[in-house]
């Protein structure tokens, strides 16, 4: 059924709306009000459905000026014709409605026919301009702003022209969080600035094309689009401080005047991408390469179904070294496109456009399958294997079937699901933490091991290693790096990382490592685990396979790690060894030692209260003390590196306060020694 157009009559003689519904019913839905307040009330109701007011001026409560003064107050009423009933030729009533936007008029007593005429073309009018205009901004919609692009064009052959088109970065957090109509306000801002723009140029149009999308066809000069860009910037960050939007726009500098107006917009559109997630580029200009790329992505798309149907991606494995034994233990897996016809395609190229795309939780799930299908063969031919890292992307996380696909995975092949770790990139917690939880937490009671990738990456929290069920955490040495050596903050910092995560008995992995001197100092920190070009590039499985092998049959001695389980619990806050390790009424702490470089590693609470430098010494003192300690600790830590016992040390700490120091080897990493250094007040003795 065909719903008909509802007329608004407002009249407060009722013999007078009888009769015009009686005209008009056939062919309209018609309602009425007595008065401009009833009318208003109604128009609030429902001015979606009302396509056109009869208005009477001459009624009680509010008259019909009083009426129009109100109804062009509100925007959304503005294609709504109104025709106004008068019973005389009065010229300055007339005027007045005129100024105030009535449409048309019409004498009373009614003539049906000449009514019912006035009333279609008033509509037909009406449609013409809502074609035209968008009712949010009263700017030019898509078709109208085209139609008169190409007229514009064929008027001016001698012109050069640019498209511009422009968008809101993050626009649509302002509709989410404080509402369309805060959102309705900034795009009729902007509509407002285009007009104030506009009066700069002889030749100019605009328009809104759709949601926060709108385009600018102006003579092209860089000056020009300077002018408009820098406009527009200002005028978002004016707008509202708080919500730190901006514009991005991309410019078509028309050389092909035959081109459709559409695929002018496209082009300008792939130039506006160049801008996004950019915080200091807002403009850019389109160049035939971009149009290249956009080809190559589609193709990279299209292509999908046909790689997986085929199984043209293929595993890749890097090693995770152990540290201390040098020797590997696991590996992440990483995808390789063999395809037919263009050979190896680097995953730079693809994977980020499935990635945009969403195409690559198809890809996860893919990879899932094939490195559960190499643990089954591995276990099927009598060996243990190592664990096997995949990556779950964003995609994977949110969707509401994650744990049941991993879960009917480990239970299709029959593989243990401590052998199959997740490895999840540290910004993707940063999104819905709550349901990151639940599902992590899910995951964990399945037994699946959980990594934290790409930490420090630029959207770190300390509280998300606090709240999160996290197993493993991995960092990049690369982010912390500005050239091929060390610069003494990152050392700091990576350092502090790697002792952080050890507080929170999380083992480190860190990625990234290609040199020899970058292993010495992870291996000094005591990182747990690396991953890098230095011990093994990504390889093929068989590849990986003949490595491993290769590792079985050097059956050589690992380097001693002493009471390894006694330092692993000193560093859990919550561990028996710990709880006694404070309660100790002997002042204890607990050094590193590698090649000539000590550092404390901790102190128990008896060490703090006595031992420890006061707040309220002076500086010449503070350095006399930490002189001397610093000598007498470096001679005993010399002394057990070579093998030796070093004799008990006595060791002055204020005047006639003496402790004996003994120093033992705890533990040993590689190269590194873990020392207990033990104080006994010997004063009443001296």
């Amino acid at each position: 059924m065909v719903s008909k157009n509802t007329i608004l009559i407002v009249d407060d003689e009722e013999v007078i709306k009888k009769a015009l519904m009686d005209v008009l019913d056939k062919d309209y839905d018609v309602i009425s009000a007595a008065n401009g307040k009833e009318a208003l009330d109604t128009l609030e109701e429902r001015h979606g459905d009302i396509a056109l007011i009869v208005l009477d001026l001459i009624m009680p409560i509010m008259d019909g000026f009083e009426f129009l003064a109100e109804f062009r107050k509100n925007d959304a009423y503005d294609n709504i014709p109104i025709i106004v009933a008068t019973s005389n030729n009065d010229d300055d009533s007339e005027l007045k409605c005129l100024e105030y936007g009535v449409w048309d008029f019409v004498m009373k007593p009614y003539n049906p026919l000449l009514l019912q005429f006035r009333i279609k073309n008033a509509m037909d009018k009406s449609r013409m301009i809502m074609a035209e205009k968008d009712s949010v901004t009263g700017l030019y919609t898509k078709v109208k702003f085209y139609r008169e692009v190409r007229q514009l064009l064929d008027e001016e052959p001698d012109q050069t022209f640019a498209f511009m088109r422009f968008d809101i970065d993050r626009f649509k957090m302002i509709n989410n969080f404080y509402g369309i109509k805060e959102g309705d306000k900034i795009l009729k801002s902007i509509a407002k600035e285009l007009r104030r723009i506009a009066t700069a140029f002889d030749k100019i149009l605009f328009g809104r094309l759709e949601n926060d999308v709108f385009a600018i066809c102006l003579p092209y000069k860089e000056e020009n689009i300077e002018l408009v860009s820098n406009a527009l910037q200002l005028h978002v960050k004016k707008v509202n401080k708080d919500y730190n939007i901006k514009v991005s726009c991309g410019v078509y500098v028309i050389t092909d005047r035959n081109m459709d107006v559409s695929e002018m917009y496209d082009r300008a559109f792939l130039a506006a991408k160049n801008c996004k997630g950019k915080y200091v580029q807002t403009v850019s200009y389109y160049d035939e390469s971009m149009i290249e790329s956009m080809r190559k992505e589609q193709s990279i798309i299209n292509e999908v179904n046909r790689a997986i149907e085929e199984e043209q991606f293929v595993v890749y494995l890097q090693p995770k070294i152990n540290l201390v034994t040098e020797r590997s233990y696991g590996a992440e897996a990483l995808v390789r496109w063999k395809h037919p016809e263009r050979g190896m395609i680097s995953p730079g190229e693809f994977i980020p456009v499935y990635e945009k795309n969403g195409i690559i939780g198809r890809l996860d799930q893919y990879m899932w399958r094939h490195v559960c299908m190499l643990l089954r063969k591995w276990m099927d031919e009598g060996i243990e294997p190592n664990p096997v890292s995949v990556n779950v992307s964003r995609v994977n996380i949110y969707n509401p079937h994650l744990i049941k696909i991993l879960k009917n995975l480990i239970t299709e092949f029959k593989i243990p699901a401590h052998l199959l770790n997740l490895e999840i990139t540290e910004s993707a917690f940063m999104e819905d933490q709550d349901l990151i939880m639940k599902k992590m937490s899910e995951l964990h009671k399945l037994g699946f091991k959980i990594m934290m990738d790409d930490f420090g990456s630029g959207y770190s929290s300390l509280n998300i290693l606090k709240d999160m069920e996290v197993d493993y955490l991995k960092v990049d040495m690369k982010f912390l790096q500005q050239d091929q050596g060390f610069n003494g903050k990152g050392e700091k910092v990576l350092t502090s990382v790697i002792r952080m995560a050890k507080w929170l008995n999380m083992p480190s992995i860190v990625e990234g490592v290609e040199t020899l001197s970058q292993v010495d100092f992870l291996k000094c920190i005591g990182a747990e685990y690396a991953q890098g070009f230095y011990f093994a590039k990504p390889m093929p499985v068989e590849e990986y396979e003949k490595f491993v092998a290769k590792e079985r049959e050097n059956k050589c001695v690992s380097p001693v790690s002493e009471n390894e389980v006694i330092v692993n619990e000193l560093w859990n806050t919550r561990s028996n060894v710990s709880l006694l390790f404070d309660i100790l009424d002997t002042p204890i702490a607990i050094y590193e030692y590698r090649k000539s470089k000590v550092e404390l590693l901790r102190t128990n609470k008896k060490y703090d209260e006595v031992i420890n430098f006061d707040e309220d010494i002076d500086d010449e003192e503070y350095k006399r003390r930490l002189s001397e300690q610093i000598d007498l600790l470096m001679d005993a830590f010399e002394t057990i590196d070579k093998g030796d016992i070093p004799n008990p040390i006595e060791y002055e700490l204020t005047e006639d306060v003496w402790y004996q120091i003994t120093v033992k080897l705890m533990g040993r990493r590689s190269d590194t020694n873990i020392m207990m250094v033990t104080f006994t007040n010997i004063s009443q003795y001296k």
